[in-house]
């Protein structure tokens, strides 16, 4: 091989590695993503159980 070509060679792996690298973070922070928002469901899902609870004792209070 040709300086040239080993040049153009170790470019074409350091892109390589360059782009997997970014990839994984991308896909790192993809995950991220869809673990806040199952956490946030679930947040969500327990405010609405604890307002509903709060509903019902005024309710039993109303009718006593």
């Amino acid at each position: 091989m040709q300086t040239k070509e080993h040049i153009d060679l170790a470019n074409s792996m350091t892109n390589i590695t360059t782009r997997g690298h970014l990839y994984g973070r991308l896909f790192a922070i993809k995950d991220m993503q869809i673990y806040l928002l199952e956490e946030e469901k679930k947040i969500k899902d327990e405010i609405e159980r604890c307002e509903g609870l709060e509903k019902l004792k005024e309710r039993k209070k109303w009718k006593k």
